[in-house]
């Protein structure tokens, strides 16, 4: 048994509008994550203060054998992406704890 929906023209356009930004929001996600994947790779480093050492995150560069903060490869998303400073933020955290997976969704929801 079929049944219809009978909704608003502006229904409607809040609807496309939603489906459009979810949309535009995980093929974000997804082009950071690839990005991402495919020149850096997360490395646990141990630095050393005051004579005992600390383990640190570190991000390695798969082209140069580089390693960099954090903070660094925050300053270049931002610099080479146009988006939201907080979205590159987020996408960063989850992409070093490992918690982006295919439905390419964020950990805590953050605009682009």
């Amino acid at each position: 048994m079929k049944k219809k929906i009978i909704i608003t023209e502006s229904q409607l356009k809040t609807l496309k509008q939603n489906l459009f930004e979810a949309n535009a929001h995980s093929n974000m996600v997804k082009t950071l994550k690839e990005f991402l994947d495919n020149y850096y790779e997360r490395v646990d480093a141990y630095v050393r203060e005051g004579g005992e050492y600390f383990n640190e995150i570190k991000i390695k560069n798969k082209i140069d054998e580089e390693l960099m903060s954090v903070k660094s490869l925050y300053e270049y998303m931002n610099y080479k992406f146009d988006v939201n400073e907080e979205f590159i933020k987020q996408v960063i955290r989850d992409w070093v704890s490992g918690t982006i997976n295919d439905d390419y969704q964020l950990s805590k929801n953050v605009s682009l």
